[in-house]
């Protein structure tokens, strides 16, 4: 796949830099985030606030609609990194890509349930029209675990109507009556609300949401570069934790949306759920490898160190900032 189509395939790209003095970027990268790109809010962050910028870097981030299109994108070269995209990882190793992760910020399922009708239970969806992104997407992943583990066949006890887009395109479908339950961002909640719909939150459960995955091969030839990229979106995430009114510019940007209490919903589950250090907690990570298996039985058995590498991080202590 040529960059130039992945370019037309994609949305948009956002390059974005202020506040500072100009610093000259010496290199460039492309970095493949989701279509709503929540897990990958710090790019959007590092960007704004000019944290790549200071460490010398240009990053382009190009919005791409599934996992399994950002991992073709990074195995081919088209984009040098991804951020945000956890459930290509373990299915492009078991084929035989070199890519691993290299850190995550945000570990915990991102999702809430929304219904046309109130509910109470999971199993309150037997029967229904359920919306759910591409096979093999995160929201498909994720509906799959969570309706099997109460006990519903996602084949034989509702319907899953798969549709292209994001979390917005699945909710437009359910305001329209084509569907009558979804996955949505947690950060929509509010939104939700608003317009008449029911929340059902699940436990908070771990799961290593956001990975920065690279290929293997890459990181060896340009680890200066990775290095560079990891520290700023660290320093980026460590300021969306402690800067409210500097994270509110690209956050209300991401919403769409300057109602007050949309944006500080959204800013304070951020908030309580960043990992500034970038390390993932075991219990995400063993989860994300458990919640593959149900795509493939054998994407369960993949150790973990077989996909992730920490040692950018424990170059740059991000323990001890």
């Amino acid at each position: 796949m040529k960059f130039a189509h992945l370019i037309g395939a994609a949305l948009f790209t956002l390059v974005l830099g202020v506040g500072g003095p100009p610093v000259k970027a010496q290199e460039t990268m492309r970095v493949a985030i989701p279509l709503f790109p929540t897990a990958a809010f710090p790019v959007l962050v590092a960007n704004d606030r000019g944290f790549f910028r200071r460490e010398g870097l240009l990053v382009e981030p190009i919005r791409i609609n599934s996992a399994p299109t950002t991992y073709q994108a990074l195995i081919s070269g088209d984009v040098h990194a991804a951020a945000g995209a956890p459930t290509g990882l373990l299915p492009s190793h078991a084929q035989g890509a070199d890519v691993i992760a290299l850190g995550s910020w945000d570990n915990l399922v991102p999702y809430v349930w929304v219904t046309r009708d109130k509910i109470t239970d999971i199993r309150e969806l037997r029967g229904k029209k359920v919306g759910v992104n591409r096979a093999g997407s995160k929201p498909w992943l994720i509906i799959h675990v969570l309706l099997q583990d109460a006990g519903l066949d996602p084949v034989k006890d509702l319907t899953l109507l798969q549709m292209g887009g994001g979390s917005q395109e699945r909710v437009a479908a359910l305001m329209r009556g084509g569907i009558d339950a979804t996955l949505a961002d947690a950060l929509l909640e509010p939104i939700m609300k608003k317009r008449g719909f029911s929340i059902l939150r699940g436990k908070p459960t771990p799961f290593m949401n956001a990975p920065i995955a690279v290929k293997r091969s890459y990181l060896i030839n340009h680890r200066s570069t990775v290095k560079k990229f990891v520290k700023a979106f660290s320093d980026a995430t460590r300021y969306v934790v402690e800067n409210k009114e500097g994270t509110l510019r690209p956050l209300t940007q991401l919403l769409k949306s300057d109602d007050p209490e949309v944006i500080d919903f959204a800013y304070q589950y951020l908030h309580t759920n960043s990992e500034a250090t970038l390390y993932p907690p075991e219990a995400a990570v063993n989860n994300l490898v458990r919640m593959s298996g149900y795509m493939d039985k054998k994407l369960g058995s993949i150790r973990a160190d077989r996909v992730l590498d920490l040692s950018i991080l424990d170059e740059l202590g991000t323990r001890q900032n």
